[in-house]
């Protein structure tokens, strides 16, 4: 009799160990679908513009027309989500948490979430060159170094 309860509690025991493993399987498996879904939708927040609310200006009042790098540079401001007065510490914390979110290494290879993905990145190192190239003075000064 004794060895028939030791065999019965041996077996309950590996029941329960195996109802853990699968247990734990299926929660991995929810976060890893929950993980993709939230992913997926915050590519699709970072694939629309965001909208801006500017205020409408009479039409009598002429405005000065903006030169192309005022138009480049706002538009950069714009796709890295920050207000047109921001400095350039604001444009380097907000260009590194853009870039870690939209991190395409998130997906696997060959899908359509990893292309978007890598289209928004190269949408944001555009747009932060653009700001770097009107914000950082001394970065140009090197730029128009040459050496012979």
């Amino acid at each position: 009799m004794a060895l028939g309860r030791r065999i019965t509690r041996l077996m309950k025991a590996h029941w329960n160990e195996l109802l853990e493993r699968v247990d734990a399987i299926i929660r991995e498996e929810e976060a890893e679908s929950a993980a993709r879904g939230a992913a997926h939708q915050e590519l699709e927040d970072a694939l629309q513009p965001p909208r801006l609310e500017t205020p409408h200006t009479a039409p009598t009042q002429s405005a000065p027309s903006p030169s192309a790098s005022e138009t480049e540079q706002e538009r950069a401001l714009r796709v890295l989500g920050l207000p047109p007065d921001a400095d350039l510490a604001a444009v380097r914390r907000a260009y590194r948490e853009l870039m870690a979110r939209s991190d395409p290494t998130r997906f696997p290879e060959n899908t359509p979430e990893r292309a978007k993905a890598e289209q928004i990145r190269q949408r944001i190192e555009q747009a932060y060159q653009t700001l770097l190239l009107h914000l950082d003075h001394s970065a140009q000064r090197f730029r128009n170094l040459s050496v012979d």
